[in-house]
């Protein structure tokens, strides 16, 4: 049985999650892998914070450099959110030869590439399923299709939180401001909704999909974006009418060697699947040059789809390292 010393950068929504599903699930993943997943460090800006999260007096810090010089530590879970300091924390544990598992998709996407080639000059992993799919298994798939074909279109639904406020919009009649209040009271939305309701997450999502489409890094300040809030109940009204629904979707396609990429609330007909993904559900329909088009379709948020996903992660990094890192040229 090997231990696997692990480190939590915040214990928020996600992070509690993560630390509650270790405990619970940690025997099961001993059995089945011979990983004894043992966390060492919570970081929060309180240290209250992480007793409070059930962690010891003695695991609580509120800096990086305990962690850093801790040897023990083999996987840095970073789940603060934000650009910084997740990004330099995240670049910083990959320095000091500790793999780096993040659902922080802002973070990733601003900083994709510096933080691929700092896995790959230390030789650790970088993994990120959470920070696009959360309970989707995106990554691993997209990593299959990549050997052999060549993507061309991505399409979907990439948002759980907006899709659960359109949805209860639009079978429910709740008026938009109701439906956030649910989404946030189920741990879909945060207390401030602004990177999902206009469309920043999305966008966020879209470019790590692109750039590892692009075998380039493709930055989110690109992506045309527009949110759900111009959405009105007319729009949701005459989209039911007319048998299809209002989406939030995430469009990337190669036109003449570029990408153009955008998010934007569109009506989406009845024979569209994607018009029929309810809730927080998420869909992504990934296009390549040999196997045509699949969809993938799970929890798009939520805590414990997204710790399950962080959880998996932890553990390829262990036992797969920087062979999972994808090859990633500059930002453009």
């Amino acid at each position: 049985m090997e231990t696997v010393g692990i480190a939590l950068l915040g214990v928020g929504t996600i992070g509690s999650a993560v630390l509650r599903m270790i405990r619970e699930e940690r025997e099961r993943i001993a059995e089945r892998t011979g990983l004894f997943l043992d966390v060492r460090w919570g970081l929060a800006r309180h240290r209250e914070r992480v007793v409070q999260a059930g962690l010891s007096e003695r695991a609580a810090t509120t800096s990086i450099e305990p962690i850093l010089a801790d040897p023990s530590v083999q996987v840095v879970v970073e789940v603060l959110g934000g650009e910084e300091p997740a990004a330099a924390y995240m670049k910083r544990a990959l320095e000091a030869g500790k793999h780096v598992v993040t659902a922080n998709k802002e973070a990733l996407s601003k900083h994709f590439a510096e933080l691929v080639a700092a896995a790959r000059e230390h030789q650790r992993a970088l993994l990120f399923e959470a920070s696009v799919g959360a309970g989707v298994p995106l990554m691993v798939s997209l990593r299959q299709l990549l050997t052999t074909n060549r993507l061309h279109r991505i399409r979907g639904i990439v948002n759980g939180t907006t899709n659960f406020i359109l949805t209860l919009m639009a079978e429910e009649g709740v008026p938009y401001q109701e439906a956030l209040r649910q989404a946030q009271e189920l741990g879909y939305a945060e207390p401030d909704p602004t990177a999902d309701v206009e469309g920043y997450d999305a966008a966020y999502k879209l470019s790590i999909l692109a750039s590892l489409a692009a075998g380039r890094h493709i930055r989110p300040e690109v992506v045309e974006r527009r949110g759900i809030t111009t959405v009105t109940p007319d729009q949701i009204l005459d989209a039911r009418t007319r048998g299809g629904a209002m989406k939030l979707l995430a469009e990337a396609e190669l036109v003449d060697e570029t990408w153009r990429l955008r998010v934007r609330p569109v009506f989406v007909p009845a024979s569209d699947l994607l018009a029929h993904v309810r809730l927080n559900l998420n869909a992504i329909e990934l296009t390549g040059d040999r196997v045509g088009t699949i969809v993938l379709y799970g929890p798009g948020a939520g805590p414990s789809p997204t710790a399950s996903a962080v959880i998996a992660d932890v553990l390829d990094a262990v036992r797969f390292g920087p062979a999972l890192l994808p090859n990633l040229e500059p930002a453009t």
